[in-house]
């Protein structure tokens, strides 16, 4: 293989990056050594990305620069039960980390046969809202841990949440649904 000048940058620019690696812990892997893991940051995904494209690789080269941003990372697996871990996740790059794509916000859980709970702190707006993973009750709407919790939106905007909730006016609107 001949080296081109764009192939000896890449080549140099991914050295340099992939030299400043170093291991670290995190919440999934553990606090042991052991479990540590290395991150491969946006600049050496970058690097290995224009790698890629100078070897002539156009979808690796799209694929790590997909991953050089926030993803969606919801599970894709049809059956979540409580303990599993999913085999798939969605990669769709997202604005800002922690977000669902268009396709995983919670207005869209019925249609993924997911449970519909919003959340308890989460205002009634799109931004960092996740689906609950667990597969609603039959006949219901929501999980067995969510069915439960009252679903008035109150002034503020946010979702009341208490267990078997007895304010009259979230009763009211929970019978007129």
């Amino acid at each position: 293989m001949t080296r081109t000048p764009r192939t000896a940058d890449a080549v140099a620019t991914t050295l340099d990056a992939a030299a400043r690696l170093s291991p670290s812990p995190g919440y999934i892997n553990g606090d042991d050594y052991g479990e540590w893991y290395i991150e491969a940051g946006p600049e050496l995904l970058r690097a290995l990305s224009q790698l890629a494209l100078a070897h002539g690789s156009d979808t690796l080269a799209a694929r790590l620069e997909a991953l050089c941003h926030p993803l969606c990372m919801e599970p894709l697996d049809d059956v979540l039960t409580p303990g599993t871990t999913p085999r798939q996740w969605c990669g769709t790059p997202v604005e800002k980390e922690g977000n669902p794509c268009e396709a995983h916000v919670p207005e869209r859980a019925a249609e993924l046969g997911r449970c519909t709970w919003v959340g308890s702190d989460t205002e009634w707006t799109v931004s960092a809202r996740r689906i609950c993973r667990n597969t609603p009750v039959p006949e219901e709407d929501r999980c067995r841990r969510h069915a439960p919790l009252c679903r008035a939106v109150q002034r503020n905007k946010k979702v009341c949440n208490r267990p078997n909730c007895t304010i009259p006016k979230h009763q009211e609107a929970a019978t007129s649904r």
